[in-house]
């Protein structure tokens, strides 16, 4: 019988030794979908996490902050525990490490493999072989450091993203402050003009009843005290929504703190439009992104390129394994002279890709212009409305007092009167949406400059 030598092992166990300590392979079929053993009760890998079950996820998202303290520690603490942010906040560490493993690339890489089983089935030669080999880039032509530099502008990018997340949250619950104060000083108006007006729908009840007084003036103060208790039922109700919408954002009312209007209105930059919108995290953010679409390019179109790297191996056999013994130094070379299309298609793929990333950031210096130019303009309306509102409201409140005086001696109607009390909530309801209007224009232009977080104390 003519013996055939086995130079391939048979029967072997391999063992990947990085960094000296042994990966140990999963189970596959544990992690299909439909496998039995995927449960949420499954047993994860040594040192790895078991991931969250929907409900811990759900039971940990609503919001919650210590509405004890002041106005700036109140929102601070909202921001930086709102899931969004934190999402962001962990993409920006995710593209840092990325980063950190590419840049490995230029780092010698040290592999060790042990192998171990039947050599030679026939004549009974078993042993167990080691393989060492060290090796190390020394040239790609470029390739390396140009994704080296899309992932550094990549990291750019996911920071960039996360301060502009963190102002753009910051925004929305700032914005949430202020309508809840807004109906809250309109809940309290009405409720005051209504103390006032109770004695003369008293007074009007009495008349209407006795049937005395003319049956025209009655009905349009009648009609007027109707209009006054829609509008309470109106305030009422977008109250009782900013209540909501403020506690969803930060987990509870407010206490004692108010919002810190003074800070705010001083934290506006006053600088040129244009300037402003460059420095906006989200268009630096959209503009990073665009240098690591480029970097991409360059990187795909180094695959085209010869790569040089140092090599050292060496192999040795134990015991009385028949494995030949080998040590090799040496530099080597590789290139891959034929691709087909996939090349050219990659390529073109990732020159579209840079292409739409460009026209991103132009689209985000529009908006961003856009949006400091709207809030200005909004803010210079806005000084205007409040001082006719505020004038409008002292000529009426002079006109009430000579109607009430003129009521006693018969000069003045009921109605003259009620209509002219609301008039004056009117005027003074103005006063307070104008003046949440001007604060919103402000946190508008803060949060799309970048400048909330800042204005803040972040």
């Amino acid at each position: 019988m003519h013996k055939v030598r086995q130079h391939s092992l048979l029967i072997a166990t391999i063992v990947t030794l990085s960094g000296c300590n042994a990966v140990e392979l999963p189970n596959i079929s544990d992690n299909l979908p439909f496998s039995k053993k995927s449960t949420s009760q499954e047993t994860m890998p040594a040192g790895q996490a078991s991931p969250l079950a929907l409900g811990d996820m759900i039971g940990s998202a609503p919001a919650r902050v210590d509405m004890s303290k002041g106005f700036n520690a109140i929102m601070a603490q909202a921001i930086d525990n709102d899931p969004g942010v934190i999402g962001a906040l962990n993409e920006s560490k995710a593209k840092a490490a990325a980063l950190r493993i590419t840049q490995t690339g230029k780092d010698y890489s040290f592999d060790a493999t042990v192998l171990g089983g039947v050599e030679d089935v026939t004549d009974e030669v078993a042993g167990v072989a080691a393989i060492l080999k060290a090796s190390r880039l020394l040239y790609d032509g470029g390739q390396l450091n140009a994704k080296i530099e899309a992932d550094e502008f990549a990291s750019k990018a996911a920071l960039s993203a996360y301060e502009a997340k963190r102002n753009e949250r910051g925004a929305q619950l700032a914005t949430s402050w202020i309508e809840l104060e807004r109906y809250q000083a309109l809940q309290g108006l009405i409720d005051s003009r209504l103390g006032v007006l109770d004695p003369l729908m008293k007074q009007l009840e009495q008349v209407a009843n006795s049937g005395m007084g003319d049956v025209s003036q009655v009905a349009a103060a009648q009609r007027t005290v109707s209009m006054i208790r829609v509008t309470q039922t109106d305030v009422a109700e977008k109250y009782a929504q900013a209540r909501v919408a403020f506690t969803n954002g930060f987990g509870a009312l407010p206490k004692s703190a108010g919002y810190n209007s003074g800070k705010i209105s001083k934290a506006v930059p006053r600088g040129k439009t244009s300037a402003l919108a460059e420095k906006a995290p989200a268009l630096l953010a959209k503009y990073y992104a665009y240098r690591a679409a480029e970097a991409n390019v360059a990187a795909i179109k180094g695959l085209d390129n010869v790569n040089v790297s140092f090599e050292a191996k060496v192999q040795k056999p134990f015991g009385n394994s028949d494995f030949a013994s080998d040590e090799s130094i040496g530099v080597v070379l590789t290139k891959k002279f034929y691709r087909g299309d996939q090349l050219k298609s990659r390529v073109d793929n990732a020159e579209a890709a840079a292409a739409a990333a460009a026209d991103s950031v132009r689209s985000a210096y529009r908006d961003g212009e856009q949006a400091v130019l709207a809030a200005r303009q909004m803010i210079t309306s806005m000084d205007t409305a409040i001082g006719l509102a505020r004038q409008n409201a002292q000529i009426t409140r002079d006109e009430i007092d000579y109607l009430r005086k003129q009521l006693i001696i018969g000069g003045s109607t009921l109605d003259a009167v009620l209509s002219a009390e609301a008039r004056l909530y009117e005027a003074e309801s103005k006063e307070i949406g104008f003046i949440a209007e001007r604060r919103k224009a402000e946190i508008a232009i803060l949060a799309a400059t970048g400048r909330l977080v800042a204005a803040i104390g972040m």
